[in-house]
């Protein structure tokens, strides 16, 4: 949720400049673009996943185009229908590459990490803030007494 918060005032900050009391103009058409790029970790738009089908960009409707040319009430009824019946499966899908999304960070993240295992009795270097009691503050001993 904080990175959906902090993408969409970035968009707003870049959209708007210098205007910065036009921000509610511009609040609908950044959630808009928001809502229809790809995630990079499931390969689909939030609002393909919300509704079963792509959204017609506005410059799009427009245009003449083949889908806004062929357009027909009963078939696109239809059309959305055979969406929702399809949309669990293609939320599952989109779960499995989010997954797999993940899992490859995880795995690029570790890469970085030497991987070492321990026996009882191996010697190890232990932080010395860790093995104190709490802080005592400035009465706190010094150096070498602190282990006492």
């Amino acid at each position: 949720m904080e990175a959906k918060k902090k993408i969409i005032f970035q968009g707003i900050k870049k959209s708007l400049g210098e205007a910065k009391g036009r921000w509610s103009e511009e609040l609908l058409w950044i959630l808009w673009a928001y809502r229809t790029t790809p995630r990079s970790s499931t390969g689909e738009t939030p609002f393909r996943m919300a509704y079963g089908i792509e959204a017609l960009i506005l410059v799009k409707v427009g245009l003449k185009s083949y889908r806004t040319e062929v357009y027909n009430v009963e078939i696109n009824n239809f059309g959305l229908l055979a969406n929702m019946d399809l949309l669990e499966e293609e939320r599952e899908a989109a779960h499995q590459r989010n997954m797999k999304y993940f899992l490859q960070k995880a795995q690029h993240y570790d890469s970085g990490i030497k991987k070492r295992s321990f026996r009882v009795g191996d010697i190890v270097l232990r932080e010395l803030a860790a093995s104190m009691p709490a802080k005592q503050g400035k009465l706190q001993p010094n150096g070498k007494d602190r282990t006492r």
